[in-house]
């Protein structure tokens, strides 16, 4: 990754505009900042897919403006650049004047970048990382900066192909939920997917080509996997990507040491890099609610049917084998508990 273009600009909108900061020379903590907040965004799996409203808004030609420009026109690029940082000030502004935000607008570093690649496409990358406060630790007092390990940002991605087309644009977001003013009034895109759209497609793609060969190596972990799962949708208000990956596929221990929960986690990703939904969307738990169910065979006259994630899958529901080798299914249930005769399998322990 080239970087051709760098514009770095200060957002507060106790301000009168968009304050444009000089680039340091060399190498210091903030170049080094901005080159890994930019790999990271460029990394980010968890994106959801945008389109301009049109082809003619401000967004759209101020970035068409930036393509435009020659390579070492350093000027240009600047001028187009604080325009973009300006207009991203004045739509912050006209949001915390109508006080309709979720989350409190942050003082933050607006990032705008143009980056080239081997294969001769270019990215252009509209960032902004915001503030935390913490207090300093030699002088006990609050300030103000970015954070390393974790940091927080708003992004916008174009991809740029060989002749200067825009062939896909991005959004991401660290927020829980993707910021209204920042891809609607600020970019002026729209979604490509619905909610209810990425539900369904993605729970659909988890239960059949990840859960559902899973089965086939090892039924105790596949149905302790699609539980996990199903609550998951149901209990979460959003869907990202790696968090999935994360709390549910690596974080499961295997019963069966066939099943590589790493692998797992490897052919969830690889399936969202090749099919038509977004990998950060809200949860239309509602659209997907028959899917919550399944049915397991117990005998010729008895199913087990779960109607939806249980909380406590291990506490609820265990298997035994007694020693003469009857193997039984074990269902904790009040409600039930009142309909059967009781055993004493428990007693050959």
């Amino acid at each position: 990754m080239e970087i051709i273009f760098n514009a770095l600009f200060k957002i507060d909108i106790q301000a009168p505009a968009a304050e444009q900061l000089a680039m340091p020379d060399g190498n210091n903590d903030l170049r080094s900042y901005i080159v890994e907040l930019l790999d990271k965004i460029i990394a980010d799996p968890d994106k959801k897919g945008f389109v301009f409203q049109s082809e003619t808004t401000e967004t759209r030609r101020l970035i068409d403006d930036i393509i435009a420009v020659n390579d070492n026109d350093y000027y240009s690029y600047s001028v187009h650049a604080l325009d973009i940082a300006n207009r991203l000030h004045r739509k912050e502004v006209d949001s915390d004047n109508r006080n309709n935000l979720d989350v409190d607008l942050l003082k933050g570093i607006a990032v705008i970048s143009l980056v080239k690649f081997e294969n001769n496409t270019q990215k252009v990358i509209i960032s902004k990382a915001d503030y935390n406060e913490f207090l300093d630790v030699l002088s006990y007092t609050k300030r103000q900066g970015f954070p390393i390990k974790k940091k927080i940002y708003k992004a916008f991605v174009a991809d740029i192909n060989e002749t200067g087309d825009i062939t896909k644009v991005a959004v991401y977001d660290t927020n829980s939920v993707f910021t209204v003013y920042w891809y609607r009034d600020f970019l002026e895109l729209q979604q490509v997917h619905t909610d209810e759209y990425n539900t369904e497609k993605v729970f659909n793609i988890i239960e059949t080509k990840i859960l559902t060969p899973i089965k086939k190596i090892s039924k105790r972990d596949y149905i302790e996997l699609w539980n996990a799962t199903v609550r998951y949708f149901r209990i979460k208000p959003e869907f990202a990507l790696e968090n999935f990956v994360e709390e549910i596929i690596t974080s499961h221990v295997p019963f069966d040491p066939k099943v590589d929960v790493r692998e797992w986690a490897e052919k969830t990703r690889k399936q969202f890099g090749k099919t038509d939904f977004d990998s950060k969307f809200n949860i239309a738990a509602n659209k997907i609610s028959k899917r919550f169910k399944n049915s397991i065979s117990l005998t010729p006259q008895i199913d087990l049917n779960l109607k939806d994630g249980i909380k406590d899958l291990k506490g609820t529901i265990q298997r035994y084998q007694e020693d003469n080798g009857n193997k039984w299914v074990m269902i904790k249930s009040e409600d039930g508990f009142e309909y059967f005769n009781d055993t004493e399998i428990m007693n050959n322990e």
